[in-house]
């Protein structure tokens, strides 16, 4: 451990004995959110398979963070999970001497470290992975459940070098009740998770990096955390690190927050064990690396990078900024990375061709030079987000390289010139630790960015009994159940004026109509002149049909819940719900429609259609069941000219 002279900065060394590569990830670190399991095999995956081989034979890569219910994104059945599980020693092993896409028959191994998350986020609001049956839950066909008992066999069928505890995430949000009570059954969960793992003998021979996850929205919550999470523990040694949750929200806007947290965090680790335990932050970096370097930060992950390449952008290495391929000039291009070597100005304009193409899922050819080139848009996909890691990459290679020569105070002086967020971060954090005031700028006040005075810390909120004594019910809540709401109980009644009926799946934006998936629905039917004859009509995963009207009821703006394949009852719920509404009111309408391109919502739509013979679904033929093809022109314009053939066909009397 060689600690900066500036801050909290330190560079060090993560020891992973469990990993093939047998060495030590270099701090600070970044490990890119990868899925290791897109399909039913290694070459599954599209994007991630591609960006498995290039980043397996990449030795800037240090290891991978993969989050233990990814699979539910790709629809596994219980059967393709389990041979994922019990056909060979972990995840390490499916990805080397494997198969793979025939732009590279001979893949690098995966040597590398394996970090896998918990999955609490997808467990966060599920139905069927919840209590197992012995405490109350129903059996599920993948056996998996909301207990540390269950995630920790997940991770060690993984074969996970590093793990985070199974954690129970806190949206912003969350009213206090319930946020306080999730803290302690996090808590009580990293106790029994590390428990298991020293008196368990299945795992006798398992010695993973144990990452301790903690959540807290303010500097007292953290704290609270990591003190009773060590006085409760008889294993404290076992504990390795911490890994900070619930903080992707606050990567902008909320920069005083976060950096709150982080600080927490770092203040709560015991002095003498200060050198000994590495500090993770989930979902936050990039441009933030200098100053969560400074707090005390040794890694942290992230999926910006192909979030963004997912959507043809390439992030610019100087600025930070997102740059679409079409707005790229090839010629003034010059990032010398890995991934940018292998495209040259001809590079670029295959890559435009191949992604302007009509074309999706299936080989495109390229005419060059009398030669006939075939690509897949993925292999671009992978390429960008190739690109995309190693901006990552090169922040905490700067970073790294500032400490071993002393010169974090100087990058951070510079990071806060030209980075509004780590000008107010720096100027919060100085409030606690007055060392750090030599690098706030000028114009930034540091009485003004301090924190408030929180009076509410948890020894107030918990009694002697662990009981809660603030009892706040306002807020989000996740124990809403589908009674909450049920349209059959409302008095709804179809607006004459509005002849289509538009199904629309919901969105975790509340109101629905304020989200992106929504708003691109309503500008094109306004664009269409459509809008004000069209009825929508959302599809909520927990409650089934919510009409426009009944979007600001307290019941659906509290709510926070995803439907997924998996959860079989409440697709059931959901199917049958729809049913009865399109029974009750689908002869009041012209026309019906459901617009879906995700999976799981596309299905419970066409389900109720096929079982009452109301309405159809559309995109008519989208190339993928995916939410990236709600978003396509195409299936747009064939929204807007399915509602306008629709009106055509309407009796003029009924038009006006």
């Amino acid at each position: 451990m060689s600690e900066a002279d500036f801050g909290a900065g330190r560079l060090g060394r993560i020891h992973t004995p469990e990993a093939p590569q047998q060495g030590a990830v270099e701090t600070p670190a970044f490990f890119p959110v990868l899925n290791l399991i897109g399909g039913p095999t290694p070459v599954s995956g599209g994007i991630w398979s591609r960006l498995r081989n290039r980043l397996f034979a990449d030795d800037k890569f240090q290891g991978a963070m993969f989050q233990a219910m990814s699979f539910l994104d790709f629809h596994l059945s219980p059967d393709s999970l389990e041979t994922w599980r019990t056909e060979a020693e972990g995840l390490h092993e499916w990805h080397t001497d494997h198969d793979s896409p025939k732009d590279n028959p001979d893949p690098a191994p995966f040597t590398q470290p394996l970090f896998v998350d918990s999955g609490g986020f997808k467990l966060m609001n599920s139905r069927t992975f919840g209590d197992p049956p012995e405490e109350g839950g129903e059996e599920n066909e993948w056996e998996i459940y909301t207990n540390p008992e269950s995630i920790l066999s997940l991770q060690y069928d993984y074969g996970a070098d590093m793990l985070a505890t199974l954690d129970y995430p806190i949206p912003p949000d969350l009213n206090q009740a319930e946020k306080y009570q999730r803290v302690e059954d996090s808590i009580d969960s990293a106790v029994e998770c590390i428990r298991l793992l020293e008196e368990n003998e299945r795992y006798a021979d398992w010695d993973p990096t144990v990452y301790a996850a903690i959540h807290g929205h303010n500097y007292e919550e953290i704290a609270y955390y990591v003190s009773n999470l060590l006085e409760r523990t008889d294993y404290e040694s076992t504990i390795d690190g911490f890994a900070v949750g619930s903080l992707v929200p606050l990567r902008s806007g909320n920069i005083g927050t976060l950096v709150d947290i982080v600080q927490g965090a770092t203040d709560a680790i015991p002095p003498e064990r200060r050198n000994e335990i590495a500090l993770h932050v989930f979902g936050i970096g990039g441009r933030l690396a200098p100053l969560l370097a400074t707090l005390g930060v040794d890694s942290y992950d992230s999926s910006t990078y192909i979030q963004a390449a997912q959507h043809k952008k390439f992030i610019d290495r100087e600025t930070g900024e997102k740059k679409v391929v079409d707005d790229i000039d090839a010629a003034e291009w010059d990032c010398t990375c890995e991934a940018c070597k292998e495209l040259t100005e001809v590079g670029f304009q295959d890559m435009k061709f191949v992604f302007n193409a009509d074309q999706s899922y299936k080989p495109i050819e390229v005419k060059r030079d009398g030669q006939t080139m075939k690509y897949m848009k993925s292999d671009f996909y992978a390429l960008i987000a190739h690109h995309n890691f190693h901006v990552f990459q090169e922040e905490v290679d700067d970073v790294r390289r500032a400490i071993d020569d002393n010169r974090l105070e100087q990058e951070v002086w510079d990071a806060a010139q030209d980075n509004d967020d780590i000008a107010a971060g720096i100027a919060r954090a100085a409030s606690r630790w007055p060392e750090l005031e030599s690098v706030v700028p000028d114009d930034v006040a540091i009485d003004s960015n301090a924190p408030e005075a929180n009076p509410e810390t948890y020894q107030t909120i918990f009694n002697d009994d662990g009981e809660i004594v603030v009892p706040s019910q306002d807020g989000t809540s996740l124990s809403h159940t589908p009674s909450d709401f049920d349209l059959q109980d409302r008095s709804f009644e179809p607006d004459p004026t509005r002849p289509i009926c538009l199904l629309v799946p919901c969105s975790q934006t509340k109101p629905y109509s304020d989200s992106r998936t929504h708003g691109v629905i309503d500008s094109r039917l306004q664009e269409a002149g459509l809008r004000d004859s069209v009825e929508k009509v959302s599809v909520s995963g927990l409650y089934g049909p919510v009409p426009k009207e009944y979007e600001r009821d307290d019941a659906i703006l509290s709510y926070d819940y995803v439907l997924t394949d998996a959860d079989t009852s409440q697709t059931d719920l959901v199917t049958r719900r729809l049913k009865s509404f399109l029974k009750t009111y689908g002869d009041e309408y012209e026309q019906v429609f459901g617009y879906a391109t995700s999976k799981t919502y596309r299905v419970v739509i066409d389900d109720a259609f096929t079982q009452t013979g109301v309405g159809k679904v559309l995109p008519t033929d989208p190339p993928a069941r995916r939410l990236t093809e709600h978003f396509r022109n195409e299936h747009l314009d064939e929204l807007a000219e399915k509602v306008q053939q629709s009106l055509n066909t309407m009796p003029t009397k009924e038009k006006s």
